[in-house]
C-alpha cells in the first residue's frame, strides 16, 4: 500500500472526497497519512447553503444523474458484490472531479473560497485514527434502567458478542441485537430451560449461541460488587444567568445571519459552539480569535454581531 499512501500524502495533488471525515479516518488508521490538500464536495455544498448535500442529490442537481439510494443501506460486507452495487460504487467516484469543479465555481462566485479552504484544512487537521473498538455496558441505550449487577452481566454479554462477531467476520448486531442483550442482562437466565422459556432469543439464536450466552451470564454474575459497572453521578453546574441571556441573543444573531447568507444555521455555527462562546463571553474580535472556539471565516461572517450581543448583556 506504500504507493497509495505516498500519493495520498503528496501535497501537490488535491484529493477529492464526499465527506472526508469517515474516509479520512480510515486512511489515517490504515495508511498512517493525512489526505491533504482535500476538496470535500459535501462541505462545499454546505458552504453554498444547499438543503440537500448527499452525493446522489448533488449529482442529480448538477448532472441529472439518478442513483439508486436504496443501495446506500445495502449490506456492503457481502461478497461478491452484486453488479448493481459495483455500478453504484463506480458512480460514487466517477463524477467527483466535474462535481468538484462546478462546486468550486459556485463558491468562488459567492466569494467563499477562503471559507472552503479553511474548513477543508480544519477537517483534515482534526482527523483521528479510528480507535480499537471497545464495548461498554454504560453506552448501551436503555442501560440506565439496570442495576450494577445487571450491568456486569450486560458487559460480559457485549464482550462475548464482540468476540463472536470477530470470529465469523460479521457486524456484532448480526449476532444478537443490543435490545435482546439488555433483556438477557435484566433477567439473567441461569439455565437452558430459563433461557428458552424467557423467549428473549429466536429459536435459531438459542440453538447456536445458548450455551455461550449462559456462560457469559454466569461470568457477569460472578463479578465482585466493587468491580461492577456504575454510571457516574451527574454533577450539576451552577447556572450562569448572564450566559443564558447571551446564548439566546447569539442564537438570534446566528439565525438572522444564516438566513442572510443562505446557510444552514447549524453549519454557520453550532449550538454547542454558541454555548461555549456564551460561557466564555469574549467581548472583542481579538478575544474570539484567542479563544480558539471560532474559525476565521466564522469570525469574518459574524464576529462583530456576536461581540455586540455579548457587550450588551455582560
Amino acid at each position: 500500500m506504500e504507493p497509495v499512501a505516498s500519493m495520498i500524502d503528496d501535497p501537490s495533488k488535491e484529493k477529492i472526497f464526499h465527506d472526508v471525515d469517515y474516509d479520512g479516518r480510515m486512511i489515517l488508521t490504515y495508511l498512517g497519512v493525512r489526505p491533504r490538500p482535500v476538496f470535500d464536495t459535501m462541505i462545499a455544498a454546505r458552504i453554498l447553503g444547499k438543503d440537500k448535500v448527499g452525493l446522489a442529490d448533488l449529482l442529480g442537481e448538477y448532472f441529472g444523474i439518478e442513483m439508486d439510494k436504496r443501495l446506500q443501506r445495502a449490506d456492503w460486507s457481502q461478497r461478491p458484490l452484486s453488479l448493481d452495487m459495483l455500478e453504484y460504487a463506480a458512480l460514487d467516484v466517477a463524477f467527483l472531479i466535474p462535481l468538484r469543479d462546478r462546486l468550486a465555481e459556485d463558491i468562488e462566485m459567492l466569494g467563499r473560497t477562503g471559507w472552503a479552504r479553511e474548513e477543508f484544512e480544519r477537517l483534515v487537521e482534526n482527523l483521528e485514527s479510528m480507535p480499537e473498538r471497545e464495548v461498554s455496558a454504560l453506552k448501551v441505550k436503555g442501560a440506565r434502567e439496570l442495576n450494577p449487577r445487571q450491568l456486569a452481566v450486560l458487559q460480559k454479554l457485549l464482550e462475548w458478542r464482540e468476540r463472536k462477531a470477530a470470529q465469523v467476520d460479521v457486524p456484532s448486531f448480526k449476532i444478537v441485537g443490543s435490545e435482546r442483550l439488555l433483556e438477557l442482562a435484566r433477567k439473567h437466565p441461569r439455565s437452558r430451560h430459563e433461557l428458552e422459556r424467557s423467549g428473549i432469543l429466536t429459536p435459531r439464536q438459542a440453538a447456536r449461541f445458548g450455551n455461550e450466552i449462559l456462560a457469559a451470564v454466569r461470568s457477569g454474575l460472578k463479578v465482585p460488587e466493587w468491580q461492577q459497572p456504575r454510571f457516574p453521578k451527574q454533577e450539576h453546574q451552577k447556572r450562569d444567568f448572564d450566559a443564558e441571556k447571551i446564548l439566546k441573543g447569539l442564537k438570534r444573531v446566528r439565525d438572522l445571519k444564516a438566513s442572510e447568507l443562505g446557510l444552514d444555521p447549524g453549519f454557520l455555527m453550532s449550538n454547542a459552539v454558541l454555548k461555549a462562546v456564551a460561557r466564555l463571553k469574549p467581548a472583542s474580535i481579538e478575544e474570539m480569535k484567542e479563544s480558539g472556539l471560532l474559525r476565521g471565516w466564522q469570525i469574518e461572517a459574524m464576529g462583530d454581531s456576536l461581540a455586540e450581543v455579548i457587550n450588551r448583556i455582560r
